[in-house]
């Protein structure tokens, strides 16, 4: 069985999730596999990495290529060194008029490593010139407005407090996508400061409705509610507060979009472990074969009351 007929449209929102984001390949490998055509995608923080490259043509089995040879060293330029850090602590300890958080930079990472490998994958395209309309988010923490970078629709709906920007690149919209607050130094982009879009929507479904998706299957990759306590690291502990507010965020608005929501099992996978890593990808095909008939169904249904 297929699910190709042109009059329904779906669209598959790609939510954050740091390294689970493997997982996204996953369920996208076992949607074509199973004849379910993709016509809007989207993607917060790493689904927007994963998002962009589906939009661009890159198959699940080229991704998974990617996600294997990829080497953090290429990705990572830290904006702030040990000697910085000791010399902010010594300024702080002696009196000085600023506190010690408030001198240090507003991102140890630059992102300017990331942005050359973005555009190593889709050069310098555009929103307009993706295969498959594509929107990613990210949020102005100077306005707390969400930001869409979006491939140019016919508007459907509005969203409150939301902003949209057609005429970005790829490498624009998604290195302001995935700016971790803390960890990478926001994207600045005209006047505006832009951080992760899991800050206020890390499964973005409510786009989707305004592209015009008939059928919205989100992933949701973000906490499970579980208890974790391996947390031995600021970073770590940064992470867990995010993942628990994008939670909140996608109870309350994530789901009331979606009319399939799948979510991989991934809370044993070790992802300092490169082998168990890959085992993300596998989880989110298997738990996307699970959900086939129930997309389906819901496809069906919809035809019939078109």
């Amino acid at each position: 069985m297929t699910m190709k007929n042109k009059s329904l449209k779906i669209g598959v929102a790609l939510s954050g999730g740091g390294i689970r984001g493997l997982a996204h390949i996953g369920v996208l490998k076992a949607l074509i596999n199973n004849g379910i055509h993709v016509d809007y995608i989207s993607g917060t923080s790493a689904g927007a990495i994963v998002a962009g490259l589906f939009a661009c043509g890159y198959t699940p089995h080229q991704m998974e290529e990617l996600a294997r040879n990829i080497k953090s060293a290429d990705l990572i330029d830290l904006k702030i060194t040990v000697s910085d850090l000791f010399k902010y602590g010594i300024q702080s300890l002696l009196g000085t008029q600023t506190r010690f958080w408030s001198a240090i930079p507003n991102g140890i990472v630059k992102g300017d490593k990331i942005e050359k490998y973005f555009r190593s994958l889709w050069s310098d395209r555009s929103f307009q010139e993706t295969i498959i309309p594509l929107a990613v988010t990210a949020v102005d923490i100077h306005t707390a407005d969400t930001i869409f970078f979006l491939t140019k629709q016919k508007k459907k709906r509005a969203i409150l407090n939301a902003k949209y920007i057609h005429n970005a690149s790829l490498t624009e919209g998604i290195r302001a996508s995935i700016s971790i607050p803390g960890v990478f130094h926001p994207k600045k982009y005209q006047e505006m400061a832009l951080v992760d879009g899991a800050v206020k929507n890390n499964l973005p479904t409510d786009i989707l409705a305004y592209m015009g998706a008939d059928v919205i299957i989100g992933v949701d990759l973000g906490y499970a509610g579980q208890s974790v306590y391996d947390l031995h690291s600021v970073g770590e502990i940064l992470m867990q507060c995010i993942d628990i507010m994008g939670r909140e965020v996608t109870l309350l608005k994530g789901e009331q979009y979606a009319d399939v929501i799948i979510r991989p099992n991934l809370v044993d996978i070790n992802f300092r472990d490169t082998k168990q890593a890959m085992l993300a990808i596998k989880r989110g095909s298997e738990c996307t074969v699970n959900q086939i008939s129930n997309i389906f169904e819901i496809c069906n249904d919809r035809l019939r009351s078109m």
